[in-house]
């Protein structure tokens, strides 16, 4: 029932992924700043783009997640292409799976969204983030890409924006996108605990 609330297929250019990821490890707290502790999860995976780009970072897990067959099935056929011709820094897992029931790595965690679903599946993605963060230290970020649903993350208080960019694509990013855009809008958000509030 949840694949009518899903959003078009679209990948974000290289330059914007590696940007956004910069600038969020610019952010991680001095007690949080190491990239290897945290899990990357790609909510909406599509044809795997990101899961290849977070895979040049130390991360200690890289997983996909997608409903649809298709993409899942051509995402691990980029992932297997990819291990062959590249020396990827983490192990990538692409999961054919509804994302609301997902069960969620032990934290910390990096959550990316190109915004892919409806806002009502954002509230219900940010109760399940809420619940993996209780059970373990609680540091959960999310990058979000055209983040339409941003509100629906920081209504309740669970979820702080950090930051928001406009995010220029390099020339050959800019060449390359289908829809002749030159940047795409990128938000980061933080998990606080009640206490924290």
């Amino acid at each position: 029932t949840n694949d009518a609330l899903n959003n078009g297929y679209s990948a974000v250019a290289p330059s914007v992924f590696r940007e956004a990821c910069r600038r969020w490890r610019e952010s991680l707290p001095h007690s949080a700043a190491r990239v290897e502790a945290y899990s990357f999860v790609d909510v909406g995976s599509g044809k795997g783009r990101v899961l290849l780009l977070a895979a040049e970072l130390p991360f200690r897990k890289v997983i996909g997640v997608e409903l649809n067959e298709e993409l899942t099935r051509t995402a691990r056929k980029n992932v297997t292409l990819w291990n062959r011709i590249a020396k990827s820094r983490t192990k990538i897992r692409v999961l054919r799976e509804d994302a609301t029931e997902f069960r969620w790595p032990q934290t910390p965690l990096l959550v990316y969204l190109n915004n892919p679903f409806e806002c009502a599946l954002v509230e219900r993605l940010a109760a399940n983030l809420t619940t993996a963060a209780a059970a373990g230290p609680g540091l959960v970020d999310v990058l979000y890409v055209n983040p339409d649903c941003a509100e629906t993350l920081t209504r309740q208080g669970i979820f702080r924006h950090l930051w928001t960019a406009e995010i220029p694509m390099d020339e050959a990013d800019r060449q390359a996108d289908p829809y002749g855009a030159a940047s795409d809008r990128v938000s980061a958000f933080r998990y606080f605990r009640k206490h924290n509030r």
